[in-house]
């Protein structure tokens, strides 16, 4: 079995200071075999915002894979945004902008959707989508094929924002390129397995996570993901700060299946 940690949308330079502490303790004491954070690592891509957010991820002493999204490049220097916009990133966090990481039967493929001319909305970039689809089509057989993005290839029932630019088909090359979970973040709303139901199997497990520590106003259920992967079976917890207790803690857990080139709900379980 591997188990994943899913961070998203830490927002350093908007984050709940006091759910930094908790949140590295809840994160670490999970032992998880990789942390996968999906963008948007700070506010508004500032050099200090940058520091505090990888200071905070060494810290917590794991292997981890990081995106950048859209809150990572500059937004009101506009000579950045457009002429340079993932030099804050590179600079400070990491050179590679879709890394890909080979954690015991998993292989994980990062994509950067992060359009800087598109404001809020993600893309998903023609040849990168081709990088990542042959790299899995040669991937050894066996192996769980991850999709980390910052913005969802699906979006919710009730949202209006639309779904990353060239997803739809992207869906579907991706499933046939042996891909079979996607980890996305952007919207600050929890989505475990998207559209998988007891009557509804499909071929692509999407966990849309909420944000780790942004501390916009109106912003809930703070928290991170649990994955445990061992071959084609997968449970999902998601973890919630709780504030009375000032931690965070385990939800229930969702089990999936795959098979026959589809993802089943197995069911749900207590903490």
């Amino acid at each position: 079995m591997t188990r994943l940690v899913h961070l998203t949308d830490l927002h350093f330079g908007m984050e709940h200071d006091a759910l930094v502490g908790p949140l590295r303790n809840a994160v670490t004491g999970c032992l998880p075999d990789l942390v996968a954070v999906s963008g948007d690592l700070t506010h508004r891509a500032r050099r200090g915002q940058f520091q505090r957010a990888m200071t905070f991820l060494h810290g917590l002493g794991v292997p981890f894979l990081i995106i950048p999204g859209n809150h990572d490049v500059p937004l009101f220097n506009l000579f950045a945004r457009f002429i340079a916009p993932f030099h804050g990133y590179r600079a400070e966090a990491a050179t590679e902008l879709a890394p890909m990481v080979k954690v015991g039967d998993l292989h994980l493929f990062g994509a950067n959707t992060a359009a800087p001319w598109r404001w809020r909305r993600g893309r998903l970039r023609e040849h990168e989508l081709g990088r990542i689809l042959s790299a899995a089509r040669t991937a050894p057989s066996g192996t769980v094929k991850i999709l980390i993005c910052h913005h969802p290839l699906e979006v919710p029932p009730g949202f209006v924002r639309g779904e990353t630019k060239g997803a739809r088909a992207a869906r579907s090359a991706l499933a046939e390129a042996g891909v079979t979970i996607v980890l996305s973040g952007h919207l600050h709303h929890w989505s475990t397995g998207l559209g998988i139901g007891p009557d509804s199997p499909r071929p692509l497990f999407q966990m849309q996570t909420g944000t780790a520590l942004c501390a916009r106003e109106g912003e809930t259920h703070h928290g991170f993901a649990v994955l445990d992967i061992e071959g084609p079976q997968l449970s999902a917890t998601p973890w919630f700060h709780d504030p009375a207790r000032g931690d965070f803690g385990p939800s229930a857990t969702q089990t999936f299946s795959f098979r026959d080139g589809l993802w089943h709900c197995a069911g749900a379980a207590r903490p």
